[in-house]
């Protein structure tokens, strides 16, 4: 009997430190989804991908890796898919020129890309891609086949727009943009420029503005000068205007000046070519402001040497 009870004590005793065991035992370790693998599919993306990182190994290129990534540079590669950038939640500025992708989704969900570069890359005819990106201050799709930017319209945080040689003729959703600063249409519309330079009217920021080949018309052309001080580049070439007088006070408020030329870091320009300019002369005294060759007129203007 005693050893019986015994062995009762000993199996309780036994249950007990088993009991105890089993309350002491350790969390489960979870997961960390940083260090989670991103596939990368594009061979050429994973190598530029590894190089910026400093990755000697694809294992290695996890999510909280690419959460370090900032800049990304693939102009001129062969990259041919984006798939496994969306892990690149920090991103701030690609370049890209002269890519073929044909699905740019995954630049969709990089909500904190501020300049994207996209020049001679292959691109749609829509910027629909664009819509959910609210971070946006520069954006260059010069020489491309974009059409449509109606998801540009609402992007209060752009600066810098450049659609020269796009098919882009209808810049409506660009109205009310007075912060920009940068805007080239230089042969938009296929070539033929857009069909409402008006919008530009407001937009007092401009230091750089192109409407080359774009019809404006005197009228016009004196309605988007009146306020346009801050102004280093100006390309009006084609443009159907046949007097300078608008552009006089623009000098005389201290655009096309070298302060400004190093506030923006951006040369001093003009080009009136291709305009039966009549009055050439009054803006005769600021000629001294542009380095040689950017300001051009049409011989049938006249010549500077011809100015009392």
């Amino acid at each position: 009997m005693l050893k019986g009870k015994s062995i009762l004590a000993l199996s309780l005793l036994v249950m007990f430190f088993a009991s105890c065991d089993q309350s002491d035992d350790p969390e489960p370790i979870q997961d960390d989804p940083d260090d989670e693998v991103v596939v990368i599919a594009d061979s050429e993306l994973m190598e530029i991908l590894m190089e910026e990182l400093n990755v000697n190994n694809p294992s290695n290129l996890t999510v909280g890796r690419m959460k370090q990534l900032e800049t990304l540079n693939i102009s001129n590669s062969v990259v041919t898919s984006l798939n496994g950038l969306e892990a690149a939640e920090n991103l701030k500025v690609i370049l890209a020129r002269s890519v073929e992708v044909e699905d740019l989704t995954p630049i969709s969900s990089l909500s904190e890309l501020e300049e994207l570069d996209m020049r001679d890359a292959l691109l749609p005819t829509s910027l629909s891609f664009l819509s959910p990106l609210e971070n946006l201050r520069s954006i260059d799709f010069q020489n491309t086949a974009v059409a449509d930017i109606s998801a540009l319209s609402g992007k209060n945080t752009l600066t810098h727009i450049n659609l020269r040689e796009t098919d882009v003729t209808d810049i409506s959703p660009l109205e009310g943009m007075t912060q920009l600063m940068f805007l080239n249409l230089n042969r938009a519309g296929g070539g033929n420029g857009i069909s409402n330079p008006e919008i530009t009217i407001p937009m007092e920021n401009l230091y750089y503005l192109s409407l080359r080949n774009t019809t404006v018309g005197d009228d016009l052309f004196a309605e988007i000068m009146a306020n346009k001080t801050q102004l280093v580049e100006t390309n009006v070439r084609n443009t159907g205007i046949t007097s300078v007088a608008p552009l006089v006070q623009v000098f005389e408020a201290g655009a096309f000046t070298q302060g400004l030329s190093d506030q923006y870091n951006n040369k001093i320009s003009l080009d009136l070519q291709n305009n039966a300019i009549t009055d050439l002369c009054l803006i005769s005294p600021w000629v001294d402001n542009f380095p040689e060759g950017e300001l051009e007129w049409s011989a049938v203007a006249g010549d500077f040497s011809e100015c009392d």
